[in-house]
This record gives C-alpha cells, sequence and structure tokens, in this order.
C-alpha cells in the first residue's frame, strides 16, 4: 500500500525522512531530498526529470538513472506503488 506523502512524511530540510506509519526513518542525499519535495507537490516523472538537469547540471542520462534509482527504492521501501 502506498503512502500519503502529505499525511504518512515528515522530511526535514537536512532530508531526514521519519514515515509516522512505521516509525521508520530515512535519510535523503539532495538529490533524493529534490525528487521527493517533487512528488510531495505533485509533479511525476517526466516534470521531475528536467529540473533535475537543471538543478544539478547533469545530462538527461544521468538524471533519468538517479530518478529511476530513487523511483525503484521508494517502491521497494514500499514509500509508493
Amino acid at each position: 500500500m502506498a503512502h500519503n506523502f502529505m499525511t504518512d512524511f515528515t522530511v526535514s530540510d537536512s532530508g531526514f525522512l521519519f514515515d509516522h506509519a512505521s516509525g521508520q526513518t530515512f535519510t535523503l542525499n539532495p538529490t533524493g531530498k529534490f525528487i521527493l519535495d517533487r512528488m510531495k507537490t505533485g509533479e511525476d516523472h517526466d516534470a521531475i526529470l528536467p529540473l533535475m538537469m537543471k538543478e544539478f547540471e547533469v545530462n538527461e542520462t544521468t538524471a533519468r538513472r538517479d530518478l529511476d534509482d530513487f523511483n525503484r527504492q521508494l517502491r521497494e521501501l514500499e514509500i509508493v506503488e
């Protein structure tokens, strides 16, 4: 079951993520925090990709790999479906 980002998680400015439902904590790197912040506002994969390229000054291949890896990790942790 996927979580509701607005109610199930708290993310600190430093990238500390707390899952209220399970009590688990996670530490996000700057890229992960950037992606999660965009997901929380409802932006999808296609909207986040160019933002990552600009923010981190990386090419599309690198941004796509990082975004796909992060999404895979969120699914494995059952944070998203």
